[in-house]
């Protein structure tokens, strides 16, 4: 009997960290869910230990793919896009976690029966990662309806796991592969320019940061805070216009921060 379309396609990018891949996919594959889905792991370089995650956890409706191409999660992302076939698509980093009851959550929701843009909440685990079990040091829990504003088109506010986009309103936008650290923040925008997301109050996802010398997180890596960062903001700028003039001048103030004076008119 063949299997039934995956209501959801949840989509992994990885690459060379199978401990963290493991608690990422165990922390879907342990909830409980009414609805069928598909996981689908997109490495980027060569790796046997992931691959031997993929296979101990992952299930006859899932796929493991190993692309070609520069490493980065933007191609891993499209591929995985291009291949899936859920309703609704969910993008999960290798080294974050869902909440245990998301999936059931999800299923009971009216919002998801009406194919809505949704985004959740999500807890902040603060860990250091110099063995294998991951010390915690901290955790918040972060409440993010009003964190969804026009000032999203200055910075980013929401995390990428803590969105449910509808197939209905993926169109063609993709991620854009040739931004060095904040291609989530302008895939979100497109979304965004097409309908705003309705926050429902649940704990989505569980985002670890690690804030000592252990991190391999993009958000803390050179290109994530150096000049190229700030060139990522102005390709950003120029591509996605402010929607209002408070947004300009925020704008314009953030550039001046890192020493760049930009006219508000052309932000």
């Amino acid at each position: 009997m063949q299997s039934p379309a995956p209501f959801l396609s949840i989509i992994i990018p990885t690459h060379k960290r199978p401990a963290l891949l493991e608690r990422a996919l165990k922390s879907i594959k342990l909830q409980e869910c009414p609805f069928p889905y598909e996981v689908i792991v997109i490495s980027d370089a060569a790796d046997f230990a992931s691959d031997e995650v993929c296979f101990r956890l992952l299930g006859k409706n899932d796929m493991v793919i190993r692309r070609n191409g520069a490493p980065g999660p933007s191609q891993s992302r499209n591929l995985g896009i291009s291949v899936s076939s859920g309703r609704y698509l969910m993008f999960l980093d290798d080294d974050d976690a869902w909440s245990p009851d998301l999936l059931v959550r999800l299923a009971s929701l009216d919002e998801v029966r009406k194919d809505e843009f949704l985004y959740f909440d999500c807890s902040v685990v603060t860990e250091s990662r110099t063995n294998p079990k991951f010390d915690v040091t901290a955790e918040d829990k972060i409440e993010l309806r009003n964190n969804l504003n026009e000032l999203v088109f200055v910075k980013n506010q929401v995390h990428m796991s803590c969105f449910a986009f509808p197939r209905r309103l993926l169109g063609n936008t993709r991620f854009d592969p040739h931004m060095r650290a904040y291609e989530d923040w302008d895939f979100q925008l497109a979304m965004f320019e097409k309908e705003m997301p309705r926050h429902i109050p649940i704990q989505g996802s569980i985002v670890f940061e690690v804030r000592d010398e252990t991190t391999d997180r993009r958000g803390s890596s050179t290109d994530a805070t150096n000049f190229n960062a700030v060139l990522d903001y102005l390709y950003v700028y120029r591509r996605r216009p402010a929607p209002s003039e408070i947004v300009r001048q925020q704008r314009t103030n953030l550039l001046q921060q890192v020493g760049m004076i930009v006219p508000a008119e052309v932000l």
